[in-house]
C-alpha cells in the first residue's frame, strides 16, 4: 500500500497517476540574473501549496517528481530529497497531488533526457500494476516532460535523432497499448526537433509561459484524460488546449 492514502472522493473514485520530469541540468541555472531553475522551484512551491488544486485534482490525481541532469533521481516524499531509484521506496513516489511538497532542484550537469523517460515508463508501468492488484480503479498515467534544452549522451554532446529512436519506439509502443500517454513540452530554447523524435504528435514549446503557467497546462490537460480516448486523441485535446490558453493570453497582453 502507499504511504499516502487518499480521503473520501465522492464521485471520483479512481486515480490518475502523473509523473514530472523535470530538467535540471547546467542550462536551467541561466541566465544569470534569473536563473530559470530558481524560477521553476518557486513556481512548483507555489503551485503544490495554493489553491491551483481543484477538488477533483485532489481527490483523484497522484505526483511522482523525476529530476534528470547527468543523473536520474526520484523525489522520495518520505525523505523529503531526491534519491536514486533504486533507493527509493516505491510506495513513496506518488503522493497525492494536494501533499506534494517538492524538493529545492538545483541545477548542474548534462541532460540525460532519454534515462529519464525510461526510468519514468518503468515507474508508470509499476504503479499502474499495483493500483490494480489493489483493486483500485486507475486511469492511464499522464507522463510530462519539462526541458529546456536537448538530450545528450554521457559525454555532454547532443543526441542525434537515430540514438532516440529506441526511446521513442517503446513510448510509442506504449502509448498505443494504452499503458500511458506522454506529452514533452519545450521552453526557452529546448530543441524542438528531437522533442519531435521522441513524440511526434505531443511535443508542444511553451517559451512564452511561466513555469507556474506550465504547471496549469499540465495538471488541467491531465484532468481532461478520460479512458476512452486513444493517444492520440488526447494529444490533440492538449495541442488544442494549448491553442486556447494561447489566444488568452495574447488578448490580455492586447488589452493591457
Amino acid at each position: 500500500m502507499s504511504t499516502y492514502d487518499f480521503g473520501p472522493a465522492e464521485g471520483y473514485h479512481e486515480r490518475q497517476p502523473v509523473v514530472l520530469l523535470l530538467d535540471t541540468s547546467a542550462s536551467m541555472g541561466r541566465p544569470a540574473e534569473q536563473p530559470r531553475i530558481d524560477a521553476l522551484n518557486d513556481a512548483l512551491a507555489r503551485w503544490f501549496a495554493g489553491e491551483h488544486t481543484a477538488p477533483r485534482l485532489r481527490a483523484r490525481v497522484e505526483v511522482c517528481l523525476v529530476a534528470f541532469d547527468s543523473r536520474v533521481r526520484v523525489f522520495d516524499a518520505g525523505r523529503g530529497a531526491l534519491v536514486p531509484v533504486e533507493q527509493a521506496a516505491p510506495e513513496r513516489l506518488f503522493v497525492p497531488v494536494d501533499r506534494m511538497r517538492p524538493p529545492r532542484l538545483e541545477a548542474s550537469g548534462l541532460t540525460r533526457l532519454t534515462d529519464a523517460v525510461e526510468t519514468a515508463l518503468e515507474l508508470a508501468r509499476g504503479r499502474y500494476r499495483t493500483l490494480q492488484q489493489q483493486h483500485v480503479p486507475v486511469r492511464r498515467p499522464f507522463l510530462w516532460v519539462l526541458t529546456d534544452g536537448a538530450p545528450s549522451d554521457a559525454q555532454g554532446n547532443r543526441m542525434e535523432p537515430a540514438a532516440l529512436a529506441e526511446t521513442a519506439r517503446r513510448v510509442r509502443l506504449g502509448e498505443e497499448r494504452g499503458e500511458f500517454v506522454l506529452q514533452a513540452i519545450g521552453v526557452r530554447g529546448a530543441d524542438l526537433e528531437l522533442l519531435q523524435v521522441l513524440a511526434p504528435k505531443a511535443a508542444l514549446m511553451l517559451e512564452e509561459l511561466s513555469f507556474g503557467q506550465i504547471l496549469d497546462v499540465v495538471f488541467q490537460s491531465s484532468d481532461r484524460i478520460t479512458p476512452d480516448r486513444t493517444a492520440d486523441d488526447i494529444h490533440r485535446e492538449v495541442r488544442q488546449y494549448n491553442d486556447k490558453l494561447e489566444r488568452m493570453r495574447r488578448l490580455e497582453e492586447q488589452h493591457r
